[in-house]
């Protein structure tokens, strides 16, 4: 028996849609295709947001543009994510999906190719801002929401497939972004990834929807205030934990290839760390997804929060490339299944009327955390001289971010209030 047929064996068939199709006389699994849509979907996005990386030297070169003034750009885009997440949270679960589809499909393709004409500074800035604020951010909580509704009970699996899809294109995207260039300069790179943008998108948003339509799914409680107050309470003590989540992990993902570099004397060396984490990221979090259905979201994140922390402690004791790429795959595997752990939390915690509301108040939250983290990383160590005590602080976050933990499981405010 294939995942796929142990997955769909224990869900109850949608009420309106059983099937996504006939080929061929097999019938497709039109859950399947939802996970499989949101998937491209969230890598397509985080693939977006990371292509500064591959674009900046070839800008630079060209425009005479900085390395700080293209850095800025995307800061913005993660700025414009906080933000917009929040805004566009609360429309999804108010809005037809598909609506936010098409906002979301243009506020990414649009800005990608904006970007291919840029000759201002300003512009590129406004470019990234509307790629975080009005793009992406208008697709990720109905990319959570829709394909974890379909198998209520693998729906950390399914979590974990659809972020895992995040890590790849972290590294895909910007790999495809940088033969491109090569090929054909980085203005025509980014009209010629704008245009893949518009195809994938308008193959894959349509099969996007909740198992009872294009609304997000209502539930009706006999008391639905008492209901919100806990709900409130533990949405609360989530996007604290998230806070302090992000800034332990901001230290290491900002910081850990000019880290390791140092220690190393390579800077190959540090690149090689990050994208091992990164590699072990994408499979960090399909396991920790998987872990999740089995002891529960809330003992999930705090096994993922507990294995971040000990690695960020473990960091600056290390002192040579061998140890260091062990721990950096640990690192990548703890950290990114926090992300899924978390959005699992706040999806156990709210109705699914309420997710997109509280999963972007939690991640907004979240994306501060990982901004402080980086910020307080390069501060600490231009007052120091060493990066000690950049992860020393990102360890304290840590500590902090279990206890968070563990005060909501001992109050037991995280609880499943529905089963679908």
């Amino acid at each position: 028996m294939t995942v796929q047929d142990t997955i769909r064996s224990t869900r109850a068939p949608p009420p309106d849609d059983r099937a996504g199709g006939r080929f061929a006389g097999v019938t497709i699994d039109r859950g399947a295709l939802v996970v499989a849509a949101a998937t491209v979907t969230m890598a397509l996005g985080f693939g977006g947001l990371g292509l500064i990386t591959v674009f900046m030297k070839p800008m630079e070169a060209d425009l005479g543009w900085s390395r700080a003034d293209l850095s800025l750009a995307y800061g913005l885009s993660t700025t414009g994510m906080a933000l917009g997440g929040l805004f566009w949270g609360r429309l999804s679960d108010r809005l037809d999906v598909r609506l936010l589809l098409i906002l979301g499909a243009i506020g990414m393709a649009g800005p990608l190719l904006l970007m291919s004409t840029v000759r201002s500074l300003p512009v590129f800035y406004v470019a990234h801002l509307i790629y975080g604020a009005c793009g992406f951010s208008t697709l990720y909580a109905p990319l959570l929401s829709t394909s974890g509704e379909w198998y209520p009970q693998r729906r950390g699996l399914v979590m974990g497939i659809v972020t895992a899809g995040g890590a790849a294109g972290q590294g895909l995207l910007p790999l495809f972004g940088s033969f491109l260039i090569a090929a054909l300069g980085w203005r025509f790179a980014f009209t010629a990834i704008g245009c893949t943008f518009i195809v994938a998108l308008a193959l894959v948003l349509p099969l996007l929807r909740w198992p009872q339509g294009t609304r997000a799914p209502s539930v009706n409680l006999a008391d639905v205030r008492d209901t919100a107050t806990a709900e409130t309470l533990t949405v609360a003590l989530l996007a604290c934990a998230a806070f302090l989540c992000c800034a332990c992990m901001g230290v290491p993902v900002v910081h850990l290839a000019n880290f390791v570099g140092g220690i190393c004397g390579s800077p190959r060396a540090g690149v090689a760390s990050l994208v091992i984490a990164m590699s072990f990221g994408a499979a960090g979090r399909v396991c920790c997804g998987v872990i999740a259905d089995r002891i529960g979201a809330l003992r999930a994140y705090a096994l993922a929060s507990a294995i971040q922390t000990a690695c960020v402690f473990m960091f600056p004791l290390l002192e040579n490339s061998v140890p260091l790429m062990m721990l950096s795959a640990v690192f990548g595997f703890g950290f990114a299944g926090n992300m899924t752990c978390l959005s699992l939390c706040v999806r156990q915690a709210v109705l699914p009327k309420r997710f997109g509301t509280a999963v972007g108040a939690v991640m907004m939250i979240a994306w501060a955390g990982m901004a402080a983290g980086g910020y307080m990383g390069g501060l600490l160590f231009e007052l120091s001289g060493s990066y000690r005590a950049s992860f020393d602080l990102a360890a304290v976050a840590g500590v902090m971010n279990l206890a968070v933990i563990s005060t909501i499981g001992a109050t037991r405010n995280l609880r499943p209030i529905s089963a679908a």
